[in-house]
């Protein structure tokens, strides 16, 4: 066997890697003496606790979005409502772009049945949305009016008689679900 690493003697490249890793264990102790004692640590630290807060909270609400009988925004709070539909729209966004398009059509229908002009917000999700992801929204839309109204109890009822309106603006025929939306909310007869 060689006593040569590389045309080196074996001790010297021992030695010359003990002294990197002493070298390396001590930069990083130095650096995290001065990470600690800097005088904002406490307040990033406590900052990097409130995001992290933040963000588990964001998806602690997701299933009440879902209807779980967990925590919902007080129904007479303009300001709650509101941060619960664009709450609704982000969540639904995220992940339809994250490819979970069933639950993402959930929290896109909530956020529907909540806008006070639901007709104009369902053509704007039209618009933006494929048809997949659009199809599965509007195959959502019965079932979450009765979700919201159970987590609303009855305000939700009294609130918004009335289905969605809807308006197909596409090419040709509108396709079924749709058809069967436009039919349900024509009661002018």
């Amino acid at each position: 066997m060689s006593e040569t690493i590389l045309g080196f003697n074996k001790s010297n490249v021992i030695l010359a890697a003990g002294i990197a890793g002493a070298a390396f264990l001590g930069y990083c102790i130095y650096f995290d003496h001065k990470r600690i004692n800097a005088p904002d640590y406490k307040e990033k630290i406590r900052q990097k606790r409130r995001a992290q807060a933040g963000t588990a909270g964001v998806a602690a609400r997701r299933p009440a979005a879902a209807g779980n009988g967990e925590a919902v925004p007080d129904f007479n709070d303009a300001a709650q409502m509101q941060r619960f539909f664009l709450q609704e729209v982000q969540i639904g966004e995220e992940l339809m772009n994250a490819g979970n398009v069933e639950e993402g059509a959930v929290h896109i229908a909530n956020a529907i049945m909540l806008c006070g002009d639901s007709q104009q917000l369902l053509s704007i999700f039209q618009q933006t949305l494929s048809e997949e992801q659009f199809r599965a929204v509007v195959q959502q839309l019965p079932s979450t009016r009765e979700r919201l109204a159970d987590m609303f109890g009855q305000k939700a009822d009294a609130a918004e008689n009335e289905p969605p309106l809807v308006q197909y603006l596409g090419d040709g025929p509108p396709p079924a679900q749709i058809q069967e939306l436009i039919d349900d909310t024509d009661d002018l007869e």
